[in-house]
């Protein structure tokens, strides 16, 4: 593949990030038009017209977050992880919303939950053993560093929580995987983009003279997001029946994913990925350098 094709490919998953969220806007849009209220919450459009849009939309958004290569190895392993978990937001729905006004009220979810994220169980498991077996057959197993290396055995222990419960206690796995998984998805989309500030304000600055500029969008996108997914999980608890409010927190969240794809989109059009534009060891103060070497 030559360079050309890799800065496409690159162009098209960080953009097709924001398209995936497009899409799933315009079917929570067109469901709405023939309905006669707002559901309760994005995830309650699991149960109308918009199903299909929704399932298909996060697990290309799933797809998308496991295939890109992070700029280092702490957010590459954070990025697979939350796309792990969109798989599972996709395929465990929220409970059904007790005032439904949908168009289309799909009976739908229950078992066949359960089977869903078995088969998501399956192809994770079958891929992880090819990409070993792969890895050692070349010789080319990749070192991790200090903080990946971490995020490794937190990632693996999130997984083995959630299949101990799956084949535990597969009622209360249905009932409750999918609020539990979207919270953590989003806490490490969080983290992905407090990691790609504090990278991009050490890239060399003659390869990126706005980094400054795009250091501090991602900075409040960052803290916007944590207050919104804070707010959202406050208001789920707290909250009961219809109310416009969880509506509203969900697409803020979501809307501040999309726009931190389009940023970095905007950003690294020229260049695949942000390793060519990271300055030097020395140049950096010593403390950065430390900490870019242990992520």
């Amino acid at each position: 593949m030559n360079g050309s094709a890799v800065l496409d490919t690159y162009r098209y998953l960080r953009g097709g990030m924001a398209v995936m969220i497009v899409l799933l806007g315009a079917a929570v849009l067109i469901e709405r038009s023939h309905a006669t209220c707002w559901q309760t919450s994005i995830s309650a459009y699991y149960f109308t017209s918009a199903h299909s849009v929704f399932v298909a939309a996060l697990c290309a958004i799933g797809a998308m977050l496991i295939v890109y290569k992070g700029s280092n190895d702490t957010e590459d392993i954070l990025l697979n992880l939350a796309g792990i978990l969109a798989f599972v937001v996709a395929m465990v729905p929220t409970s059904r919303p007790v005032l439904f006004c949908g168009s289309t009220d799909l009976n739908i979810g229950g078992q066949s939950a359960i089977a869903n994220v078995w088969a998501v169980v399956i192809a994770l498991v079958v891929s992880r053993a090819a990409v070993w077996w792969m890895y050692r057959r070349t010789g080319t197993t990749p070192r991790c560093s200090a903080l990946g290396t971490a995020a490794v055995w937190v990632q693996r222990l999130l997984l083995a929580v959630g299949l101990l419960t799956l084949v535990m206690a597969p009622e209360w796995f249905r009932l409750n995987a999918h609020g539990i998984a979207a919270v953590a998805m989003f806490g490490s989309i969080i983290l992905t983009v407090v990691i790609t500030a504090f990278v991009t304000g050490n890239q060399d600055v003659g390869k990126c003279p706005h980094r400054r500029r795009y250091q501090m969008i991602y900075q409040w996108i960052s803290a916007a997001m944590a207050l919104t997914l804070v707010a959202a999980v406050c208001l789920h608890q707290t909250l009961d029946g219809f109310n416009y409010a969880i509506l509203v927190v969900e697409a803020a969240l979501i809307l501040e994913f999309a726009v931190y794809w389009v940023v970095q989109t905007i950003e690294l059009w020229g260049t695949p990925t942000r390793a060519s534009l990271m300055a030097q060891w020395d140049q950096s103060p010593r403390r950065a350098s430390r900490m870019l070497r242990a992520l």
